[in-house]
């Protein structure tokens, strides 16, 4: 699905004022939240409005934001590396057309922490609640390069 600026703007409308229904807080949706921070307000401001973003929206959804569930800091900050990253590599693209391409790249596979991270650490209540660096390969331009050139069924992205 190919999302229109209005489409993804009502998103970051809904995911702003805490009313965004829980059945569409999807993977997805996180993403598209993140691209929209970022292309907005830069690396570091959006990740300050999207940790109190998801805190409010996980309490609006009545989620408890613990050690085992809800916000979670390394992914939130590590999600919002590769966004930036990819931003960066891609900064003549529209909000619509950086959210379309990363969506459709390998950066947007839901395991992709998993590459950077051992997952026995990062499901950790500490990586949850602190920011850590990656501990397999860095989460830095160079990689989120090397991902994008993947081969993804005999595609060249």
């Amino acid at each position: 699905m190919d999302y229109t600026k209005q489409q993804i703007n009502f998103l970051a409308k809904q995911f702003n004022d805490r009313c965004l229904p829980k059945p569409e807080w999807t993977h997805h949706a996180h993403l598209i939240i993140g691209i929209w921070h970022v292309h907005h307000y830069g690396f570091f401001d959006a990740i300050c409005r999207m940790k109190s973003g998801i805190i409010l929206l996980n309490n609006f959804h009545q989620t408890e934001n613990t050690g085992n569930s809800g916000y979670h800091e390394t992914l939130t900050i590590f999600w919002s590396t590769i966004i930036a990253e990819f931003i960066r590599l891609n900064e003549n693209l529209l909000l619509e057309e950086s959210v379309n391409a990363f969506l459709t790249s390998p950066l947007s596979e839901r395991t992709l922490p998993f590459e950077f991270y051992t997952k026995e650490k990062l499901m950790s209540s500490y990586y949850r609640a602190c920011y850590v660096e990656p501990d397999i390969q860095p989460a830095n331009a160079l990689t989120v390069h090397k991902l994008l050139s993947k081969k993804i069924n005999n595609i060249q992205l």
